[in-house]
């Protein structure tokens, strides 16, 4: 699960970071709004958790921009010095999730982390096999099998086919892609994603016959999604 941090405390930030990443999540830290809200755009993120008093836009504007013009459905968590009822009444009829008081505790962050993407149907901490039949992939030992015959593939093709998989039937942008599965900036002008989006789709026989397909979405990327299998 990919987690967008908005936080202009850095040392508050460099804290509740680890905790995520030590959790199993990847997590990408923000100061400023507008680089978030840039962010949100390309599809990067599983769930937000948004400080509310930052330097350039409000947390709370931060929220209204992603719900009205972005991504309606993206969790958000609130994570905040300001303990008013008015306040928490306001962030979540504004469309956050939830909502804890800073100082947070490690354990509670992570719980309700989990209680989001749970609820939005997303990857919480990792499991170590995907299973999507007739299609099992096993993290660990990086194989994949179709039934139980392997398939074979290198190591950058199973990462992709892994991030598709666990993401099934979510769009996810050519910019996410290269940084979850390559590491590199969604600025580098490349068709890296689009060579091995071919590769994955005929190592697995993706198809009709197997009730899959990787859909490619016009100007943003691609989505595994579910289809009706031929007989």
């Amino acid at each position: 699960m990919h987690i967008g941090y908005l936080e202009d405390d850095v040392q508050q930030a460099s804290t509740l970071t680890q905790w995520m990443v030590e959790q199993g999540y990847q997590c990408t830290h923000f100061e400023r709004a507008f680089e978030l809200i840039q962010a949100v755009r390309q599809g990067r993120f599983d769930v937000l958790v948004l400080d509310w008093e930052l330097p350039d836009i409000s947390g709370i504007d931060t929220l209204v921009t992603i719900r009205t013009q972005i991504n309606e459905d993206i969790p958000v968590l609130f994570c905040t010095q300001r303990d008013a009822e008015d306040d928490i009444i306001m962030a979540l009829e504004k469309g956050a999730d939830d909502y804890v008081v800073k100082p947070v505790r490690k354990g509670e962050l992570n719980a309700r982390l989990n209680a989001l993407a749970r609820r939005a149907g997303v990857g919480g901490v990792v499991s170590d096999v995907i299973v999507q039949p007739p299609y099992r992939l096993d993290l660990k030992s990086k194989k994949a099998f179709k039934q139980e015959e392997a398939i074979t593939l290198t190591e950058k093709d199973f990462d992709l086919a892994a991030c598709l998989f666990s993401n099934c039937g979510r769009v996810l942008s050519r910019s996410y892609l290269l940084e979850t599965v390559w590491g590199l900036s969604a600025d580098i002008n490349t068709r890296t994603v689009d060579v091995h989006i071919s590769r994955v789709r005929k190592a697995f026989a993706i198809g009709p016959e197997t009730g899959y397909r990787i859909k490619t979405v016009y100007q943003h990327g691609y989505r595994l999604e579910r289809i009706e299998p031929e007989n």
